[in-house]
């Protein structure tokens, strides 16, 4: 056979198998076969595609969470950071800051804001998060009393809100005995005095009005009265 013909045998032989052998794991539209870790032998970008496919990105902050934080303009690469139990991050030059509660979106804007107050002239923050706690950690509790379904105490847990609607709710509603439309909140204070107030739970869960849903505080006491005259 002439040697020009050879050469193009084996060039036509190349052509067919490198699109078998590069599928999926080079531009990220494939899978890993089948029997093989999704996770051995592939390039990280895959790896991370995987990953963030199972992190909420609207998730808030909370004691334990993993991320990544990345200031662009130190050139540095991403610092390996872990939320600890008091809600911080550790953060170079400012040191520990509060970021439990907050989304990675807010809490970059808030590390940013902060840097930008004294150490940079523009600073631009990238913050991920690489993998949740599977503890939940937490920060206080509430007791419920009077008309509600489940007496008794519940958690507050870091990094999540619990308004007085979603305590009564979790403990099953007001009874069909119960005032629903005057909630009484006690909370301690700071000083040591205490103050009362009132919630309208029936309005809040008729009408959506987040903004009349207080947020719970440690030590917080709810009380649902019981309905003077029940009207059939």
């Amino acid at each position: 056979m002439p040697s020009s013909l050879i050469r193009l045998a084996k060039a036509a032989s190349v052509l067919l198998v490198v699109p078998v052998t590069g599928v999926g794991f080079d531009g990220g539209s494939g899978s890993a076969p089948a029997g093989r870790p999704a996770t051995a032998g592939y390039p990280q970008a895959f790896v991370s595609q995987e990953r963030m496919a199972v992190v909420d990105p609207d998730k808030k902050l909370s004691a334990g969470d993993e991320v990544t934080v990345e200031i662009v303009e130190d050139r540095e690469g991403g610092l390996a950071r872990v939320v600890t139990a008091t809600g911080e991050l550790d953060v170079p030059p400012l040191g520990r800051v509060r970021v439990s509660g907050q989304t990675a979106s807010d809490a970059a804007s808030n590390i940013k804001r902060l840097l930008e107050k004294d150490y940079y002239y523009t600073a631009t923050v990238r913050l991920s998060i690489d993998r949740i706690s599977k503890v939940a950690v937490q920060q206080g509790s509430v007791q419920l009393s009077g008309q509600v379904r489940m007496v008794g105490q519940q958690f507050l847990i870091a990094g999540e809100q619990l308004t007085v609607t979603g305590a009564i709710l979790k403990a099953g509603g007001v009874t069909e005995w119960g005032n629903a439309k005057k909630i009484q909140v006690t909370r301690q204070k700071k000083d040591g005095t205490s103050e009362k107030f009132e919630v309208d739970f029936k309005k809040i869960t008729e009408t959506g009005d987040v903004k009349a849903d207080p947020v719970l505080q440690d030590g917080d006491r709810i009380y649902i009265p019981k309905i003077i005259f029940r009207p059939f």
